[in-house]
């Protein structure tokens, strides 16, 4: 395997998996590999008219212009394997079909779950919904699922539909990864086929010597870093900070923006909360590695928080919600603690208990264990590689077969 492309269309507002992206990029050149990213950025879309608008919405069920883009860059590079992260909604579907045309291997990174809640996130009405997986995708469009607009839902449903109509989930991608066993059996729920599906987790390139990080280090407070906005649970981790009679000297530090934060911060902030807003990468690490615990209080399916992994890569245990994939990435008194995620009573709980914690130097031991095993860039190389050679030969298989018929 000499060549990889990349595919990945941005969203407006950056996230994990444009750290991702990042990450396994660079590992891959790293180790000598030609990767190429091909990409696209959502913030053309405010440039359009209504027309043009109009145009992207009904492309995000499958785009001739980009199928057209995408194939000649296929043939100006010729990958041995495409790797797609995101094609929602301007490069859309029409990436399969590009390579299967030229028989290229796909491989899908599945960061959401948008092939089957056009929210992608399970979450509606600041509880977790099923519905379209165990029933009709109508129910979205009803509840103006995707941005709370019924219109802006349709495209994504005739998206999902159609494309479950031509078995492109099925029949055009070679191998799919989930990044954890809770989000693999929801996708096979949801009709995926299971030996298309492998499971590999987020990684992150920490240089550092872990064995050298003191359990001295002064712990003055506990850390939110992420997106602050309503599927996050960051209210309900600030009303239940709120209520900690002994905080143990402790502050809450909140790192990140959205939608939510001004509310909240004339809300919460005060003495034993800061909002520090968005930091570049090094000091989210800084602010992670000197912090008690990070929490997670999310009320919706996560993927695999890159957060975590960062602060495993500093050896810092987690409280998260008891939710999802992240009671799977967390384990209960191990590397961490869960609490029940719409219980603001547990979560005050949960938090008094760890700030009381007597094992808490053998829980940083334990992240740090748990972090070399699983997350560090030479496992996860390992991991990303294989699943490419594996599909590059069966590729080759099906087309040698094909030839000798």
């Amino acid at each position: 395997m000499k060549r990889v492309l990349l595919v990945h269309n941005y969203y407006q507002q950056g996230g994990g998996e444009d750290k991702v992206v990042a990450q396994e990029e660079a590992l891959l050149k790293s180790r000598g590999i030609e990767v190429e990213l091909y990409s696209v950025h959502n913030d053309m879309i405010d440039n359009q008219g209504l027309v043009n608008k109009a145009k992207i919405a009904l492309e995000a069920t499958w785009s001739f212009s980009e199928y057209k883009r995408i194939k000649k860059k296929l043939v100006d590079m010729n990958p041995d394997v495409v790797h797609v992260h995101n094609f929602f909604p301007l490069i859309s579907p029409s990436i399969y079909y590009a390579c299967n045309r030229l028989n290229i291997p796909v491989v899908q990174t599945l960061h959401n779950y948008r092939l089957m809640c056009p929210a992608a996130t399970f979450l509606r009405e600041n509880k977790v919904c099923e519905k379209c997986v165990s029933g009709s995708l109508a129910n979205s469009v009803i509840n103006g699922c995707y941005r709370g607009s019924r219109i802006q839902t349709v495209p994504i449903v005739a998206m999902i539909s159609l494309n479950r109509m031509l078995d492109t989930w099925g029949k055009k991608v070679d191998r799919y990864i989930a990044l954890t066993e809770f989000s693999k059996m929801k996708f096979i729920e949801s009709g995926l086929p299971e030996n298309k599906i492998v499971v590999k987790p987020n990684f992150i390139s920490n240089k550092q010597n872990l064995e050298s990080i003191s359990n001295t280090i002064e712990k003055k407070y506990i850390l939110y870093v992420g997106r602050i906005s309503v599927e996050k649970g960051v209210q309900n981790l600030l009303e239940a900070w709120q209520h900690i009679n002994d905080k143990k000297n402790m502050k809450l530090i909140i790192v990140g923006d959205g939608q939510e934060k001004e509310h909240l911060s004339k809300l919460y902030a005060g003495e034993t909360v800061r909002f520090v807003g968005n930091q570049p990468t090094h000091k989210v690490l800084d602010y992670m590695e000197h912090a008690k615990y990070l929490l997670v209080p999310s009320i919706w399916y996560e993927g695999f928080p890159m957060t975590i992994v960062e602060a495993y890569s500093v050896g810092t245990p987690v409280i998260c919600s008891k939710i999802g994939s992240l009671q799977e990435v967390v384990q209960n008194e191990v590397t961490g603690f869960h609490f029940q995620h719409d219980h603001i009573e547990d979560i005050q709980r949960v938090i008094s208990e760890a700030l009381n914690y007597e094992n808490y130097p053998s829980m940083r031991k334990k992240v740090i264990d748990v972090f070399q095993h699983n997350y560090t860039e030479q496992i996860n190389y390992k991991l990303l590689t294989d699943i490419y050679q594996s599909v590059i030969k069966e590729k080759n298989d099906e087309c040698l077969a094909k030839v000798t018929i």
